[in-house]
């Protein structure tokens, strides 16, 4: 397992609510010992474009929706 991780959040869950859900799921993740970067779009379009970079960047995909939180 790789100890640097992305964390993705859904720019489409409603305003605020996806970086709020992030939040506590990236200090988990830290604690946890990962290095985490959060990617957050301005919307669905930029927030794939983000994802696609990270992840051919070689770090770990970790989902994370507010609706999940």
């Amino acid at each position: 397992m790789t100890s640097d991780i992305t964390l993705f959040v859904n720019p489409t869950v409603g305003p605020g609510r996806g970086a709020r859900a992030a939040q506590p799921a990236a200090r988990v993740l830290r604690d946890a010992g990962f290095r985490v970067r959060t990617v957050l779009g301005a919307d669905a379009g930029d927030a794939l474009s983000r994802a696609r970079a990270a992840v051919a960047g070689g770090t770990g995909p970790w989902w994370r929706s507010a609706a999940t939180a």
